[in-house]
């Protein structure tokens, strides 16, 4: 009996013995350096001059040192606006006095009109040096539409003690030919791997028992990682174009029509 047990246990260790060791655990390679780098791209419209419409009469003639009074009833001028009215007019060595002054001219602002328009669309431009993914942005993005606002200006001066119209004019502009600047748009090349879930799940179902177990004595090539290149974060840096970007402008919009327009005022 004894001599049976240890026969038993003998062909069982020399079964254990012939089972061969599992193929090690696989880890996961490591990943490839990806790389990122931001470009410009930048996009232009046509511009307009100003529209200037200017007629002075001979029945007075405009002298130095003249007073003027500005009268803006029918529009609504603010402080800073009427203080940059008052310096045009210095400028052209004019005085402006206090409303109910007695004053040699008054200059009435008929118009301070702002009116939202069809949007201007800026052309996307070809840069000299060829750019990474510009044919992809070219192909996505070719215009930018913004926001555009048609600002109008009319005066007139007239001689206070007859009511004789001495001078009157008309100026406007749309918002994207006043500031003239081209649109910049950012975006980022970054690369990508396409295929890490490919790998990881080799990589898990070569772990297995009954895998490692069929790989003994057996090479196995991890799938190499693939990388793409795919572009991110479009978005503009530099140039106004939404409504609000757009109404900003407006103040300095106002300041420049009028600024043009007293400039046309001849003085002796």
């Amino acid at each position: 009996m004894r001599l049976l047990v240890v026969l038993f246990f003998t062909l069982i260790s020399a079964g254990c013995a012939l089972k061969p060791e599992p193929a090690p655990l696989l880890s996961m390679p490591k990943k490839p350096s990806l790389q990122s780098q931001r470009f410009q791209v930048e996009y232009q419209t046509e511009h307009a001059a100003p529209k200037v419409k200017s007629v002075q009469l001979p029945a007075h003639a405009v002298s130095k040192n003249q007073t003027v009074v500005i009268v803006a009833d029918k529009t609504s001028v603010t402080d800073t606006l009427y203080g940059q009215l008052t310096e045009a007019l210095a400028a052209k060595q004019l005085k402006v006095v206090a409303e109910g002054a007695q004053a040699d001219y008054t200059l009435s602002i008929h118009q301070l009109d702002l009116e939202l328009i069809e949007d201007t669309e800026y052309q996307l431009v070809k840069p000299k040096k060829p750019l990474p993914l510009f044919d992809e942005v070219a192909k996505q993005f070719p215009v930018q539409q913004c926001a555009t606002i048609l600002g109008q200006v009319s005066m007139r001066l007239t001689h206070k003690k007859t009511g004789d119209v001495v001078w009157f004019a008309k100026s406007s502009i749309d918002s994207a030919s006043f500031h003239r600047e081209p649109l910049i748009y950012s975006f980022e090349q970054q690369q990508l791997i396409k295929n890490e879930l490919e790998v990881a799940t080799f990589v898990h179902e070569q772990n297995s028992e009954e895998a490692r177990m069929a790989r003994v004595n057996q090479e196995v090539t991890i799938p190499a990682y693939q990388t793409i290149t795919r572009m991110n974060e479009f978005k503009k840096e530099q140039g106004p174009c939404n409504r609000t970007e757009i109404s900003a402008l407006t103040p300095m919009m106002q300041y420049y029509l009028s600024s043009i327009l007293i400039d046309k005022i001849k003085v002796q």
